[in-house]
């Protein structure tokens, strides 16, 4: 195949096997952008005299360097090598044709690309302000005038959207697409782990995406959600409220990182010790458990912020509690080597190694739940050290698996003894680097500082800079290697079995139940990448609003940014036309000739389709549970602005609030009468009902946008009016979207079925549409309950919670 083809078969791929490739290479990108600035950073603190101003870069550029080289780290490299491993592996090991989603697969990649291009376009801004570190904390990020930390944070939500997508991608893959005869207890322990990281991606990248949505309208429409407004008490928010949010996606967000790595060495050990697993039942399950205890450990991150002792209390129980199910997998590790003839092959010492360094990253983070002991080191590089160790680990794993899948991959061997050479390199250099951290930190030695306090410290940043420079040679040798072994390799003699593990019962590659077949669509690269375009045109709307922070530094232009928004919709349009109307014309065409072919699936008690929209469903809930629950945060954290805003509102629960809500909540009613009229046949009906649905819809959300929006402002009721006014116009807009959303949502379906495409035997897009709109019917009456009946108002004062 010539390079122009081979480009244009990847560009148009949606096979999961050539995806995991991309992810792969997208990621070792990343890593090599992020890892130059981890090498510039220790160099800068090695070379500056103690407690003196660096001169080697200016200020606003070294904590850029800081804030990105964490931010790409963690959101694009990690993750993006962790999913390309699954796109890679789990279907082989499960015997899946593919991914659930094939062109959804190819869309969550292309989506990482101008997510990845924002993030790093932030340098470009360092001129206008510095970095605002990793974590974002407000006032910092909402205050600082660059329009670098408007790309972060629209790098963020394209991110986290991607993310989401993949994670319902393979729990549906997993659960729907896996060889009939695999039960879920004899499943590979890689796919346990990739289906307990997928449930975590679900639930928690959401409401990073939704807080990110929160900094921007504060940055550019006066929300004040996070930051106090001295101008305007009433309006005041708090700033503890984003590490509420950041951290509860950020500790879950270690567990999506580890959860894989986990299941990669479990697979690696396995192999290498020529024996199944020690305890596999119990491997599987603490997967399970680490995901569920992981979404209650969060503010262990914010105990210096945290006065409150029952809630510090409760949250460390819960963070000791974690550290069982990691216990029992490391004992099931060990116990699986006891006594086997272990190959020590490259793949298995990075194997080896995670595990040396998850029990230091391990150790070390038990200090944490020690409260006291947390407020003493919560600043010092202890923290530093005992995060690395576990984020390196990370890479070991991936880094191993990746050699072990390099036959797989190529139909060649790599380099032996330049594996090692790497894994040597990369081993002694984080160990030395990552101890001196933990060293220097319980000294106290405070991060973020581009230079050490005091000369005692300087020669553990020396010796850290050393390691971080071995580290930077092994990663370099490493990908000489593999680049070296493309071309140059010794070939395999078996690629199906090129380990020899299938006599152990552990097969590489378990072949699927139907072949798959692959479609080539240039669709999901362009919607992908036709977002890179549309968050520019977001911007130039937002930084356009008088309101905004960047006000009088840009020069927008808000008839560019609708434009580059409308192109956007055109984009999707286009896509939904090649991919689903033109289909549909083809089945028309058949005149009844067509049939549909069902892959073989595991049983199930729910069908396809309710599974699909369940986790789709959950996605959604979780994102406005993030907004709700904010403002049910608010209430209580600034009781007296909310009471005292609260009080000057104008009355919400109107005659015309009751009837949109009655319209809306009879939709739900005439969606299922729709839905069963059409499974019956009686096609005609089914539109009919259809009609009224989307009439009660329309009337809603043309009720709420042009009449009740346009009197509560007339009242001086304005988004930036008060605390009160900010969640209310935030969380109802939010829901009257969702409403347009069904609305379209609706109206692709009444098109297809016209076209034939649904049919009352084939009805799972009607199905879809009538369960997706119960959910923005149901979410309303949490909303209604919320603000126009008066729920939130009724909480009693933050002392009489504790009475």
């Amino acid at each position: 195949m010539r390079l122009g083809e081979r480009i244009l078969d990847y560009l148009t791929t949606t096979s999961a096997h050539k995806i995991g490739l991309m992810y792969l290479a997208l990621s070792v990108v990343n890593f090599i952008m992020a890892g130059l600035m981890a090498l510039f950073i220790r160099t800068v603190i090695a070379a500056t005299p103690p407690a003196t101003p660096t001169s080697l870069v200016s200020p606003n550029d070294y904590y850029w360097f800081v804030s990105l080289h964490g931010l790409a780290m963690l959101l694009l490299f990690a993750m993006q090598a962790v999913v390309g491993m699954a796109n890679i592996a789990v279907p082989k090991l499960i015997g899946a044709p593919d991914l659930y989603w094939p062109r959804i697969n190819a869309l969550s990649f292309w989506l990482q690309v101008p997510s990845s291009v924002l993030m790093w376009s932030a340098l470009m801004y360092a001129y206008q302000g510095a970095g605002t570190g990793w974590t974002l904390y407000p006032p910092l990020s909402t205050e600082l005038r660059t329009l670098g930390v408007d790309l972060v944070l629209l790098a963020i939500v394209i991110s986290g959207i991607s993310s989401t997508l993949s994670g319902i991608n393979f729990i549906l893959t997993i659960t729907r697409l896996r060889r009939p005869d695999i039960k879920m207890l004899d499943m590979s322990l890689f796919a346990w782990s990739i289906l307990a990281m997928s449930v975590l991606m679900v639930a928690a990248l959401p409401p990073l995406a939704m807080g990110a949505v929160m900094q921007l309208l504060e940055r550019h429409l006066g929300m004040t959600f996070f930051a106090p407004n001295p101008d305007n008490p009433l309006a005041s928010g708090d700033p503890r409220l984003w590490q509420h949010i950041f951290w509860f996606f950020g500790h879950p967000e270690v567990y999506i990182l580890v959860l894989p790595a986990m299941g990669l060495v479990s697979e690696l050990v396995q192999r290498f010790a020529g024996r199944r697993a020690y305890g596999y039942t119990a491997i599987a399950v603490s997967s399970v458990a680490i995901a569920s205890i992981s979404f209650a450990v969060w503010v262990h991150h914010m105990f210096v912020a945290v006065e409150d002792w029952i809630t510090r209390v409760a949250f460390a129980v819960a963070t000791m509690a974690v550290a069982i199910p990691s216990g029992v997998k490391v004992f099931n590790w060990v116990a699986t080597l006891y006594g086997a003839r272990i190959r020590l092959r490259a793949p298995m010492l990075y194997a080896l190694s995670f595990i040396g360094f998850f029990i230091i990253g391990g150790v070390t983070g038990v200090f944490f739940p020690v409260i006291p002991v947390d407020l003493d080191l919560n600043n010092t590089y202890f923290v530093l050290g005992h995060f690395h160790y576990i984020v390196n680990a990370i890479a070991l794993a991936v880094l191993g698996a990746l050699l072990y899948y390099f036959p797989h991959l190529t139909g060649r061997w790599y380099n032996e003894g330049l594996a090692k050479a790497a894994w040597a390199l990369w081993v002694f250099g984080g160990g030395v680097t990552y101890s001196l951290m933990l060293a220097a930190g319980a000294l106290g030695m405070p991060r973020w500082y581009a230079a050490v306090p005091t000369p005692s410290l300087e020669p553990y940043a020396l010796g850290m800079t050393v390691g971080s420079w071995m580290i930077g040679a092994g990663a370099a040798l490493y990908l000489i290697n593999l680049l070296w072994s493309l071309k140059y390799g010794r070939p395999v003699r078996n690629p199906e079995d090129p380990w020899g593990v299938a006599k152990i019962g552990l097969p590489d590659v378990v072949k699927p139940a139907a072949e798959p077949e692959h479609v080539h669509t240039p669709w999901p690269a362009i919607v992908g990448l036709g977002t890179l375009p549309l968050a520019l045109g977001v911007l130039n709307i937002l930084t356009a609003e008088p309101t905004s922070i960047m006000r009088g530094l840009t020069s927008p232009s808000p008839e560019l940014g609708w434009g580059l928004v409308a192109l956007f919709a055109v984009l999707g349009l286009g896509w939904f036309w090649s991919d689903m109307v033109r289909r549909a014309l083809v089945i028309r065409s058949l005149n009844g000739g067509y049939v549909h072919f069902e892959l073989p699936k595991p049983p199930s008690v729910w069908k396809d389709i309710h599974a699909t929209m369940g986790w789709v469903i959950l996605s959604e809930a979780v994102l406005f549970l993030t907004l709700i629950s904010s403002a049910y945060y608010a209430r209580i954290t600034l009781y007296q602005e909310w009471t005292s805003a609260a009080q000057s509102a104008p009355a919400l629960l109107s005659p015309l609030a009751i009837a949109m809500s009655i319209a809306l909540w009879s939709s739900s009613l005439t969606a299922s009468m729709a839905r069963r009229e059409f499974v019956a046949g009686r096609v005609g009906r089914f539109y009919a009902f259809l009609a009224v649905t989307m009439a009660l819809g329309l009337f809603f959300a043309l009720s709420q946008f042009l009449l009740e929006y346009p009197h509560l402002m007339h009242e001086g009721f304005v988004p930036t009016a008060s605390i009160f006014s900010m969640y209310f116009f935030s969380i109802v807009t939010l829901h009257g979207f969702h409403v347009l959303i069904g609305l379209t949502f609706w109206a692709f379906v009444a098109l297809l079925t016209r076209l034939g495409y649904w049919t009352p035997k084939r009805a799972a897009g009607v199905e879809a549409a009538e369960y997706y709109w119960h959910f923005v019917d149901g979410i309303w009456v949490l909303v209604f309950l919320t603000f126009y009946v008066g729920a939130v108002n009724s909480l009693p004062p933050p002392a009489a919670l504790h009475a």
